[in-house]
């Protein structure tokens, strides 16, 4: 370790000091790599980088995505599309054992996909979810465990703001990420319905069956759901079929996102404040995370600590999957802890050099192993979400449902959190699963 090296690991527990101060996240990122860039090159150099990094992502192109994605969200949550969703996919399963719940994973996979956010999509589910398993006689365990293990795919189904932070820090291509995120994402989903048909076939009375409502309910449920569905087809197939980028996606999903509100609610004026107030705070947070985050990463590197850590940990004498079990082990930890954009900022320009270090020997090359990572560290956040303690979806739905135990919601979740673990090592040893889309395309 060379002094400057050691000054990056004092720089790092700084900003771990600040942040147990319940100082911001990208408040705290900022404040210690101008710290930290002021100890190693002093401070009209620390003042310059902060000045050149905030300038630079401002004008970048590709942060346009960041608004557009968060509005087309926001806007999509306040018009009532998961309703939509949810009544096609009860009207579809629902008069089966277990149905109900796997409507919520089936609609909540589809709302993800036009809501990118995982809180988001978690709290819309349960209060439209939740009241109508209750009144069909489901067990809350099975119901909220349905209800935030679905809400988790918000972070990971494109479009994810969280696979967007990540193509900005790492400078990886957002169409790639989205790319290698659809396989994933439609195994978690296969996965969710197959623990919640085991979880009713050793347990029917935990999902009992609804009456068929038949096929004119579905019809009718399903010209209600078209506009949604059409969104959805527009935004993911546009960008997969290569008619446009993900920003131009982005801004069609928006204005479609924004027409829906209207034909929904109207021009009304406290719902479009309140979507327009909510859109401005989000992106300004995420700006902010951005901007400390592209503050750190600059310090971090000027001080050599990824080198000398990614050098450290490829010259252990062990194989490269023990190395990405720790790794694992180490996000599901913080997972506990932390919220998901402060998990990503905090680790990804740390390991990020260490990951494409040991490349090669995963059977990757550098820019593979980019696209890879950043779906494994998105589904090990998304695995954090309903761990215990802190498991934010879980909190989500008992703030959205008051009278549920938190305790009947973990031990909802535990069987969709070992698939999931079982998930993520399964993707952590085959890389091919996640890189054959980008690979293809």
């Amino acid at each position: 370790m060379t002094p400057d090296s050691w000054t990056g690991v004092a720089g790092f527990a700084f900003m771990l000091v600040l942040i147990a101060f319940n100082v911001p996240i990208g408040v705290a990122m900022g404040i210690a790599g101008v710290v930290g860039l002021t100890a190693l090159s002093g401070v009209d150099s620390a003042l310059n980088t902060l000045g050149i990094v905030a300038s630079g992502e401002f004008v970048n192109y590709n942060l346009s995505v960041v608004p557009l994605f968060v509005l087309m969200g926001v806007a999509a949550s306040a018009s009532g599309m998961s309703r939509g969703l949810y009544r096609l996919a009860n009207a579809a399963v629902g008069h089966r054992t277990g149905g109900l719940a796997m409507a919520t994973i089936g609609s909540s996979a589809m709302f993800s996909a036009v809501c990118g956010s995982s809180l988001a999509t978690a709290a819309t589910m349960a209060k439209v979810a939740m009241p109508e398993m209750r009144r069909h006689g489901y067990d809350d365990r099975l119901g909220s465990g349905a209800v935030a293990a679905g809400g988790a795919l918000g972070i990971l189904i494109p479009p994810s703001v969280i696979l967007i932070v990540y193509s900005l820090i790492t400078e990886t291509p957002l169409f790639d990420l989205f790319a290698a995120a659809l396989i994933p994402g439609l195994i978690t989903v296969a996965g969710y319905l197959l623990v919640i048909a085991l979880i009713v076939w050793f347990r029917p009375a935990q999902g009992p069956a609804s009456p068929w409502q038949g096929w004119t309910a579905l019809l009718a449920a399903t010209r209600y759901a078209l506009p949604v569905i059409a969104l959805f087809m527009l935004v993911l197939g546009g960008i997969y079929g290569g008619v446009f980028t993900p920003t131009e996606a982005a801004a069609i999903g928006a204005i479609g996102a924004l027409i829906y509100l209207l034909v929904q609610v109207g021009f009304d004026r406290p719902v479009l404040t309140a979507v327009a107030l909510e859109t401005i705070a989000t992106t300004a947070m995420i700006f902010i995370i951005i901007i400390g985050a592209g503050v750190l990463t600059f310090f971090l590197s000027f001080s050599g600590l990824p080198r000398v850590f990614a050098g450290a940990v490829a010259g252990l004498d062990v194989s490269p999957y023990v190395i990405l079990i720790a790794i694992m082990v180490c996000y599901l930890i913080l997972g506990c802890f932390m919220e998901s954009l402060g998990i990503i900022t905090l680790t990804v320009p740390v390991l990020f050099p260490l990951v494409q270090a040991l490349a090669p020997e995963l059977g990757m090359t550098a820019a593979e192993s980019a696209v890879w990572f950043g779906i494994f560290v998105v589904i090990a956040v998304e695995i954090g979400m309903l761990t215990p303690p802190l498991g934010l979806n879980v909190f989500v739905i008992k703030g959205a449902i008051k009278d549920i135990e938190l305790a009947t919601i973990f031990r909802g979740v535990v069987p969709f959190w070992i698939f999931d673990v079982v998930r993520l090592t399964v993707l952590a040893m085959v890389p091919s699963i996640t890189l054959f889309l980008p690979r293809l395309l």
